[in-house]
């Protein structure tokens, strides 16, 4: 699989630390009024808005 995603806005592929650093976050004091959400970790992949 090529690490390059021209369609995406980063264009590359997300690598699985960035992924594991969004978990840690999430799962720390510091996101404890976070509730209920939906974190996109796609590299601007799905052009929406929601």
């Amino acid at each position: 699989m090529s690490e390059k995603r021209p369609t995406s806005l980063i264009g590359r592929l997300i690598d699985p630390k960035e992924i594991g650093e969004i978990v840690a976050f999430v799962c720390s004091a510091r996101a404890s009024v976070i509730n209920g959400s939906c974190i996109r970790a796609e590299g601007g992949l799905v052009r929406t808005v929601f």
